[in-house]
């Protein structure tokens, strides 16, 4: 449906709605509290108010109830809706379009902790500002220095076609399309430091209301096709018939909300409960994703591939020193033997990708069985030289932890300790790859404790430990 044909479809609701005759006060009311709900939560979520919509209720009816949320969050939201209850409360006709009243109400919905913002509020900016499109491309808004002449050309424009409209006068612009225009022109402004958004929502709303119409809102599921029309309009010159479009099918939902209540039918919807998740996500996220099996494969996969490869490569170098070397794999400290000269038939190979599918590590059904610790073993057998003989091994042992894992690489073959020696050590969140950084500091490790620990052995330098 066009832009054009979604006017005439506001044209019919509201000559629906007014076959009712007046609206009683107790649905007016219902309507009202909708509206103005759906207004608050969805402008002041859509500039990162982590309030959900649950909680912005308990903010309209001053019964706070949002546990650690920001102060600045209810604060802004509690301005904003003094200023939406206000503009709610207006009749039609009511119309008072001025810069002083513009900054105004971008005083009345601002708040700010810090002291050296506050001077911002209300006041055109004075510094330029701008922004990253949904494309990734910056787009920058009117020069801070043209704030005041183009702020004044435009609610100077406002005024004069609020005039025409009043005069019927032919040609004159329609409501919709001036509240709209509005909102177009307001944002390729971008007048303030902040709260620019919400403030041309604000003055949209004013201009529908004035005409007779109720407020729009835009929701989480359509904020994404709303920048994106914005987008091709300041960044690419695109039609403003599209944007309008948009807009205008919001502006008939809420035309129908209001016939839907006359008339009985059911307006409330499911609280929102998408931000809550995306909330909840976002406080998971910061101790990392908790230990699965899925993770634990996933991960096993990256040290495997990443980590244990680059181990192996380097320990290449060391082989022809020694008599001979074996590879050991372990889960849960039950090893098993890797042996590199075992060629597989190709029944085996399938029989292996077989297992890889089900999930299993080396062995072991991860969903069958809980893996808290898997590792690997290399072991150089008889280093060539030494005075006596010597095996080293390098180990690299990974303890799954509940938000992620211990990775340790230890040695043995030191000239000062018999057992274990760690040699590296990091805690890593699960899935985190290894950056290339971190397996130089790996490899660098094991290169070091191996040539040192070799020259000892080989030159005889130090007789100390002749009884290892």
């Amino acid at each position: 449906m066009s832009y054009i044909e979604k006017l005439q479809q506001m044209s019919d609701l509201q000559a629906a709605i007014a076959q009712h005759g007046a609206i009683p006060v107790a649905l007016l009311n219902k309507i009202n509290y909708k509206l103005r709900l759906e207004w608050n939560y969805t402008s002041n979520s859509m500039e990162g108010n982590s309030l959900t919509k649950r909680e912005t209720r308990t903010v309209m009816i001053d019964a706070i109830d949002v546990n650690g949320k920001p102060l600045k969050d209810i604060q802004e939201m509690k301005n904003h809706d003094k200023v939406v209850s206000t503009i709610m409360r207006m009749g039609k006709g009511e119309l008072n379009m001025s810069e002083s009243r513009i900054k105004e109400i971008h005083t009345g919905i601002m708040y700010e902790e810090n002291p050296e913002n506050q001077k911002y509020i209300g006041q055109w900016k004075n510094a330029d500002n701008y922004m990253y499109n949904n494309e990734g491309e910056r787009y920058d808004f009117v020069p801070h220095d043209h704030v005041s002449q183009r702020m004044h050309e435009l609610v100077n424009w406002t005024n004069d076609e609020k005039e025409k409209i009043a005069r019927d006068q032919k040609g004159a612009i329609h409501p919709v399309s001036l509240a709209l225009k509005f909102h177009l022109d307001y944002l390729n402004i971008h007048p303030f430091y902040d709260g620019n958004g919400r403030t041309a929502r604000i003055f949209t709303n004013l201009i529908l209301i004035s005409y007779g119409y109720p407020p729009l809102y835009i929701k989480e599921t359509e904020k994404k096709n709303y920048y994106k029309y914005l987008t091709d309009i300041q960044s690419y010159g695109g039609d403003t018939n599209l944007f309008n479009d948009f807009m205008a099918g919001l502006l008939v939902r809420s035309l129908q909300i209001t016939l839907d209540t006359i008339e009985g039918k059911e307006i409330e919807e499911e609280d929102d409960f998408v931000k809550e998740i995306q909330l909840l996500k976002a406080k998971g996220s910061i101790k990392g994703k908790p230990k699965s099996p899925k993770v634990l494969y996933n991960t096993y996969r990256i040290i495997e591939t990443e980590l244990w490869e680059r181990i192996k490569q380097t320990l290449g170098h060391f082989k022809e020193l020694f008599n001979e070397f074996q590879i050991f794999c372990s889960v849960n400290n039950s090893h098993q033997i890797s042996d590199p000269d075992w060629h597989l038939t190709a029944s085996e190979v399938n029989g292996i990708l077989n297992n890889l599918g089900k999930k299993k590590i080396f062995g072991i059904d991860i969903y069958e069985n809980d893996v808290k610790n898997i590792g690997w073993e290399y072991k150089l057998f008889s280093l060539n030289g030494a005075e006596i003989p010597i095996d080293f091994c390098i180990y690299l042992n990974i303890d799954f932890r509940h938000y992620g894992y211990d990775l340790n690489i230890m040695a043995t073959g030191s000239q000062d300790e018999i057992f274990l020696k760690s040699i590296y050590n990091r805690e890593k969140k699960y899935e985190e790859s290894f950056s290339i950084n971190q397996l130089s500091e790996v490899v660098n490790a094991i290169k070091n404790h191996l040539i040192n620990e070799i020259k000892v052995r080989i030159d005889g330098s130090d007789n100390k430990n002749d009884h290892y």
